[in-house]
């Protein structure tokens, strides 16, 4: 449990015609992806994080900072700030929340969140099946979907072919690899098989009235001693076989009545070969929303409307390639408060700051005509850091 700590308010002056924006609160341990998508939605927003990114803070009409430990928020630093905000806009109603990461562990507090505000995300029951790995996997069973084999209890033999997970973890920083742990499993961990693979990821968009597919993106790992699966970066765009994608799409389909998920979800698998072998449902905005872009329309707003029960019209996604990766201090690194960024980078560090092997600095892009390009470019941005 870690301790609450106060809550850092930002404002910013705005324009008289942007006074009268319908107000969201996105929340999400980075949340700048998701601020940008509700801006350029036509929203105003106030945005809850653990970092305050000078980007965040240029976009969102306030910040506030809610501490993370272990890729979960603190709870009551959340509702801290929750209520603040609420408070703050009496005369202006709040048009509701959508979050990010930083809550799959917490469904109570999703809950909590639900009785004070409209919810523009998965209800808490939808979070707490979704990520809860017996019922993933029972789900999986049923429906004739490959998923790796898990358990609660410590396997018999070849522990070296198993991982530990915990539940609700985002990132992968929670993964490693069972034969390095000798301390057993804790209340809210499991042991899952080891699979190898690329590792790929679904974007979709589930409304009343069916599931679409937003893009097919490839994902890879930035290891370190210890952290073996901590995220690395996504290239959207990614192209799969025929019967690939209607895998996928079966399992989309399926899960989403099954879990009862709506608005912007993504499904994580690891492709063998041919096979698909279906790791998690992230029941949450993804980072990736970031790499796709749409002729009209916006697929945030087609988010929002999937949870009023309007006709959602699914905006036409462009077929640009975009990479993105996040660049973690390799040594202790130091930051400057008004350091020279290329415009390529972004998550920019608000200030002065120190930062401790492993931790999260910024995020580069990259945009190019194939997707292997796209990821190409992309690291050797990151690596010219």
């Amino acid at each position: 449990m870690c301790l609450c700590i106060s809550i850092i308010t930002m404002r910013m002056s705005l324009p008289a015609q942007m006074q009268n924006k319908p107000i969201i609160i996105i929340a999400a341990i980075s949340s700048r992806p998701y601020v940008k998508a509700a801006v350029d939605a036509g929203y105003d927003v106030i945005a809850i994080d653990a970092y305050l990114d000078q980007d965040t803070q240029s976009m969102a009409k306030q910040c506030y900072y809610v501490p993370c430990v272990n890729q979960q928020f603190d709870a009551q630093s959340m509702l801290d700030a929750i209520s603040l905000v609420i408070d703050a806009h009496e005369q202006q109603p709040l048009f509701g929340l959508s979050y990010g990461a930083g809550f799959e562990a917490q469904p109570a507090l999703i809950a909590e969140i639900q009785s004070r505000l409209p919810l523009l995300a998965n209800a808490a029951s939808t979070v707490k099946q979704s990520k809860d790995p017996k019922a993933f996997f029972q789900f999986c069973q049923t429906h004739g979907f490959v998923t790796p084999a898990i358990a609660l209890m410590t396997p018999p033999n070849h522990i070296n072919e198993w991982l530990i997970k915990t539940i609700g973890g985002s990132g992968g920083a929670h993964v490693c690899f069972a034969q390095s742990n000798t301390s057993g499993l804790a209340i809210d961990q499991y042991y899952q098989k080891f699979q190898p693979g690329v590792s790929v990821s679904c974007l979709f968009l589930a409304t009343d009235s069916g599931v679409s597919i937003i893009g097919m993106n490839e994902q890879w790992v930035d290891a370190e001693m210890g952290l073996p699966f901590k995220y690395g970066g996504a290239v959207s765009h990614h192209a799969l076989e025929a019967n690939v994608l209607a895998e996928y799409s079966r399992f989309i389909t399926l899960a989403t009545a099954y879990f009862g998920l709506k608005g912007l979800n993504s499904v994580d698998a690891l492709l063998d070969g041919e096979r698909l072998v279906f790791l998690e449902i992230n029941p949450r905005l993804s980072a990736t929303l970031d790499l796709y872009a749409t002729q009209e329309g916006s697929l945030f707003a087609s988010h929002v409307a999937a949870f009023q029960s309007r006709t959602v019209t699914l905006p036409k996604v462009l077929n640009h390639p975009k990479a993105h990766h996040i660049v973690y201090a390799k040594q202790i690194t130091k930051t400057q408060a008004h350091q020279a960024w290329p415009d390529w980078v972004c998550d920019i560090p608000s200030q002065q700051q120190t930062f401790d092997v492993g931790m999260p600095i910024c995020t580069v892009v990259s945009v190019a005509d194939t997707v292997h390009a796209a990821k190409q470019l992309v690291k050797l941005r990151a690596a010219s850091l």
